[in-house]
């Protein structure tokens, strides 16, 4: 990721290059960085980028992409960001020793979509510390077999890699929007909602207290929202609690009913519930290191 730290002029940053591969419009790098001294990334590219928390320690992490918001929770392995082709991405984090992965997908790649025709991936919703198990999973996948120079693993990682863009041109795509209706939210509005959202985490949010804000009708928010951030208030205030549950699990002793009430759940049925449809494990499972191994 490209990046600057607090590091002397002339040091070279603790930045390692694990595994790269190249396909007609896609790139993989899977790296390790040690991020002890306080580091700051930044993204401005014409490919849309896909990053990956694969392992490590993350004690800090502020991330913004410009006119969509920021989140200032530290990842687990696993959380996701997608930063559109021609979105600027900014962050600083300090931490441990970190392995994470990055797939750049030009706008021009194309996927089929039946009947003989393709499509281009030209348009992507951002994600902010975003949770999907394929793409988690296969990426990391995509990254071991990389390491590999074997024909096998050659192959198999041409045809992941072509499911990848398929997930993301399927999941991801931007959604039509009606031409009377407001195309997006402003970056200020889009800043005041995020921050508002994460900020009030752990107490009940209501969505015309969200569309006060944003000075909209709730169904102009709806709209807009959704164009801005690619998901549901209801859904992106869930996947922000579920994404600041597994951080506490990873790294606080407290109990699981009490990390449920400070991440907004009404319970630890209610967490556990809204936890295993997300991830297919209890917060239970996961605390105790039901999850893949990370990459080394």
């Amino acid at each position: 990721m490209p990046q600057t730290g607090d590091q002397e002029p002339g040091q070279t940053p603790q930045y390692r290059v694990l595994a790269q591969a190249h396909w007609s419009g896609v790139e993989l790098l899977l790296c390790k960085e040690d991020i002890r001294q306080r580091t700051l990334w930044a993204i401005d590219e014409p490919r849309h980028t896909v990053i990956v928390h694969l392992g490590g320690t993350m004690r800090e992490l502020d991330t913004e992409i410009d006119g969509v918001g920021a989140t200032h929770t530290p990842p687990s392995p696993g959380d996701i960001w997608l930063v559109p082709a021609g979105k600027r991405y900014a962050s600083q984090a300090a931490g441990q020793v970190i392995t994470y992965a990055e797939l750049r997908v030009s706008p021009t790649a194309d996927v089929d979509v039946g009947a003989d025709r393709r499509a281009t991936i030209d348009g992507l919703m951002p994600r902010l510390g975003h949770r999907d198990e394929f793409l988690h999973y296969s990426v990391a996948r995509l990254g071991r077999l990389s390491q590999q120079d074997d024909d096998l693993s050659a192959m198999m990682a041409e045809r992941l890699q072509l499911l990848l863009r398929q997930h993301l041109y399927d999941g991801y795509r931007l959604p039509a929007v009606p031409v009377t209706a407001p195309s997006s939210l402003s970056a200020h509005n889009a800043r005041q909602l995020s921050d508002h959202i994460e900020n009030a985490l752990g107490q009940r949010i209501a969505l015309s207290d969200l569309a006060t804000l944003a000075g909209m009708s709730v169904h102009q928010l709806l709209i807009a929202f959704r164009r801005t951030f690619g998901t549901t208030p209801a859904q992106y205030i869930l996947a922000q609690r579920l994404r600041r549950a597994r951080w506490y699990l990873l790294n606080r002793n407290d109990d699981i009913t009490d990390i449920a009430l400070a991440c907004g759940f009404a319970s630890h049925s209610h967490l556990s519930a809204a936890f295993k449809r997300d991830t297919g494990i209890t917060p239970r499972q996961f605390r105790d290191g039901l999850r893949m191994r990370p990459l080394d």
